[in-house]
């Protein structure tokens, strides 16, 4: 998840409030507070809300949720006759851009720090690491318009951002760390995207790199922002937020025409969205009986507005898709800290399960025994199930059409997905000792029945037999007195003549063992290993 640090000292400014009422609120629309130090706050956002990057989008909510400003934002954007040329080329590379421009700037330090941050939370959100999307900022100022996006071949040079002579787009692409990180995004086309002015100035060469001739500083007055695509609707809704943002900078929007063979589009669009309103539905999903004007008035502090059976959502709200999505911009707008709790009618109150108190207990003592809990999928794939362990037993239960290899399977037993997880950590320091408390399945009489077991992997250079059943000796014990026997056993999961049958009062618990040479090979792992898998059923009868 995205993170932004606030400076609160400049978000009580921009929301007209004091810091703890500002810092108070934060949770209310939907973010989380990671930190809070002496002059600033890092928060938490969800990528659905990337208005949210900047503290511009979040003095916005703020601003709406105190009653301070209601309603939609009202954006006005002024025809700027600028206009960008798009190569026909280009329509099997990145075909579409998104442009726009806003002039009378006074940007700060921290004003472009926001910016920057947003661009970068957009390129890995909306933008799939800017393989769907790419955002360029620039200093209009030192280009002259009017722009073309041109298709240029690897040879075409020019002075990149951050450096003095020119490279070619080869060089770029090879020789660069923006080139070898995204220029995976340009598939294999033969031909590169470059953005150019009228003298032939490179602007940009998306979605790598800038040109240095327009590098954004304190100094830049007028913006010239392009937005690059694979999806022509998401590169309009990151421009909308790019735009709107730097509206609220305090820059005048302006339109750009993009010249596409055959037709003219307008950029930025920032008609607001309509979504049908449900009064019943909100009504239902929040379970309280508001009115309409009671919706209205939550739905105008959430910066929406209704009219008729519709309401309006600004533009930057890419979230609000769907009448459902209302309900909760009501609840936000509404305070979630008035809404009073009801509890269901009934003379019984409720309790824990005892035998989810029973796992409760078993997870304190392992994690009371210095192991780290695991919890791994009960869907996975043969290759973690059987292969690694070249078990007898065939491909266990598989599910039919499943959406991909890796959850085709649903385990049986435990050990097979925890070595999965050791394999992942095989760089981190040893001894590693962990387990896990989880379902497995098992076919029984034409029907697949359930289980819950626990699995335990000790990993390190002296890793044992008798270290394992310390382990599961002590759990037994410490959880009700419990008296185990052991007794030659052999499994699968463990080498012949290293493992044994696991008994308490004259039912088999599980085994225990140190994990065969080749699982262990296969896996990855250059320590021994060893373990054991009970059944945490037959340890409950015993307790009860």
């Amino acid at each position: 998840m995205p993170v932004v640090r606030i400076y609160t000292s400049r978000l009580s400014r921009m929301v007209g409030t004091d810091r703890k009422r500002a810092i108070d609120r934060l949770p209310y629309i939907g973010l989380d507070i990671e930190s809070v130090e002496a002059d600033s706050v890092r928060v938490e956002y969800s990528p659905n809300r990337p208005d949210f990057g900047t503290d511009f989008g979040i003095a916005r909510a703020l601003r709406g949720l105190l009653g301070k400003e209601v309603g939609l934002p009202m954006f006005r954007v002024h025809q700027s006759g600028i206009t960008v040329k798009v190569d026909r080329r280009l329509s099997t590379v990145r075909p579409y851009i998104a442009c726009a421009v806003a002039t009378g700037l006074r940007l700060d330090d921290e004003d472009i720090r926001q910016i920057i941050s947003l661009q970068e939370d957009l390129h890995n959100g909306l933008g799939r690491r800017r393989k769907a999307v790419a955002i360029g900022l620039h200093d209009m100022d030192a280009v002259k318009a009017p722009f073309s996006y041109l298709a240029v071949d690897s040879s075409f040079s020019f002075v990149p951002l951050g450096e003095r002579h020119p490279r070619t787009i080869s060089s770029i692409l090879s020789d660069t760390v923006e080139g070898r990180t995204y220029g995976g995004a340009l598939g294999k086309g033969g031909v590169f995207p470059v953005i150019t002015d009228s003298k032939g100035t490179v602007l940009s060469f998306p979605p790598i790199i800038n040109g240095a001739a327009t590098m954004v500083t304190t100094k830049t007055k007028n913006m010239f922002i392009d937005v690059t695509s694979t999806n022509e609707k998401a590169g309009d809704d990151v421009l909308a937020v790019v735009a709107t943002t730097l509206a609220e900078a305090g820059g005048r929007l302006g339109r750009v025409d993009v010249k596409y063979p055959g037709r003219t589009k307008t950029t930025p669009d920032l008609v607001p969205s309509v979504v049908p309103l449900d009064q019943h539905l909100v009504q239902s999903v929040l379970g309280m009986d508001l009115s309409l004007g009671e919706i209205k008035k939550a739905l105008g502090r959430s910066r929406l507005s209704v009219k008729g059976k519709n309401a309006f959502a600004p533009r930057y709200r890419v979230d609000i898709m769907h009448p459902v999505d209302l309900a909760e911009e009501t609840a936000l707008g509404y305070w979630f800290d008035r809404i009073q709790p009801i509890y269901p009618a009934s003379k019984q109150p409720g309790a824990f399960s005892q035998y989810e108190e029973y796992l409760d207990s078993v997870a304190t003592l392992m994690a009371g025994m210095g192991m780290i809990e695991l919890m791994t999928f009960e869907l996975t794939d043969p290759e973690h199930l059987y292969a690694s362990f070249q078990r007898p037993d065939g491909p266990g239960i598989r599910v039919s059409d499943p959406k991909s290899l890796e959850h085709s399977v649903l385990r049986d037993a435990l050990l097979p997905t925890m070595m999965a997880a050791l394999r992942t950590n095989i760089k981190s320091d040893y001894p590693q000792r962990v387990f896990e408390i989880g379902r497995v399945y098992s076919r029984s009489k034409g029907s697949v029945s359930e289980t819950m077991k626990l699995g335990c992997l000790v990993a390190h250079s002296q890793a044992s037999f008798t270290e394992a059943k310390m382990f599961l000796d002590s759990l037994a014990v410490t959880l009700g007195g419990i008296e185990t026997s052991a007794t030659a056993g052999e499994h699968w999961a463990f080498s012949p003549g290293r493992s044994a049958r696991i008994d308490t009062g004259g039912s088999l618990l599980g085994y225990v063992g140190e994990i065969k040479p080749e699982a262990i090979e296969a896996s990855g792992l250059g320590v021994p290993v060893s373990g054991f898998e009970i059944d945490l059923s037959v340890l409950y009868e015993h307790l009860k």
